[in-house]
């Protein structure tokens, strides 16, 4: 995908990690919006992994259009498509997002915002960010960090931009099924500020959801990032004073092989299968 290739993770190395497990390599193309029903129609839905990267919310609102949408909801995800949403896109597709943010429409200070989704896979509430910093200067509510997390004993550091935490309905209307994949461990959350008593509310860093005879998944971390895609100097000069300390995130970052494995092991296999 596009955003492996920013990072320096091609699809080579992804598929090494498949293979060393016995799975099936994956062939990896990118798809132009315009052109997303058709070439998705051209392809098996069972066997696609449709992924939507991190990105401004309120802007993936604008640029799917109500055909790709009716599309995704009515017929690939019925077909058993599977579809990973990251960071951003995981707020566009919860039923409710909450986030306190400074933007261009009240730069002076965060602005607790409140909003329905066009596209609710996730019958759900995301709430963020994890890392919030009154950054009048860029216009941005939130820093980035190296935050640990954790899945059935394996743990990782992953690169956070903001971030935020998953909340589901304990009583989804149409039945929906959660499987919570990967947590924050506890001692991170009160690290980064959390008050303990919102703990348990706060911990669920990625979660897989049932949409039709499909699934998706959502994560609020960046598993492409490593130390290598942070150049601490270059970064320090071009965002003073943004509140991320650069230096710790390069040197907290686990490898690429930990992050992989990780992503793959404790996320990717269990959508694959559907294992809820």
């Amino acid at each position: 995908c596009r955003q492996c290739r920013k990072t320096g993770v091609n699809v080579k190395q992804l598929n090494f990690y498949r293979e060393e497990i016995g799975r099936k390599p994956w062939k990896v193309r990118e798809v132009p919006g315009e052109t997303l029903v058709e070439e998705l129609q051209k392809m098996q839905a069972d066997e696609t992994l449709l992924v939507i990267p991190a990105g401004q919310s309120s802007r993936l609102e604008q640029v799917f259009s109500v055909t790709q949408l009716a599309f995704l909801r009515g017929e690939f995800f019925e077909k058993g498509g599977r579809a990973y949403f990251t960071c951003g896109a995981s707020y566009w597709v919860s039923r409710k997002r909450i986030y306190q943010e400074v933007c261009l429409d009240h730069p002076e200070k965060a602005v607790k915002l409140v909003k329905n989704s066009t596209f609710p896979i996730f019958q759900g509430i995301s709430v963020g960010p994890l890392c919030p910093f009154p950054g009048v200067k860029y216009k941005v509510g939130f820093y980035s960090d190296a935050v640990k997390v954790e899945a059935e004993g394996d743990r990782c550091t992953i690169y956070l931009s903001g971030g935020g935490s998953f909340m589901p309905d304990l009583d989804p209307i149409d039945g929906q099924r959660v499987r919570v994949l990967v947590r924050y461990p506890k001692k991170e959350l009160l690290r980064l500020g959390i008050p303990e008593e919102e703990i348990v509310d706060k911990e669920k860093a990625a979660v897989m959801v049932s949409v039709g005879k499909g699934a998706a998944l959502l994560s609020m971390f960046h598993p492409y990032y490593s130390s290598g895609d942070i150049d601490v100097e270059a970064y320090e000069k071009a965002f003073p004073d943004c509140g991320t300390d650069w230096r710790r995130v390069h040197a907290k970052l686990s490898s690429t092989d930990l992050r992989m494995r990780f992503v793959l092991n404790r996320m990717l296999i269990y959508l694959e299968e559907m294992s809820f």
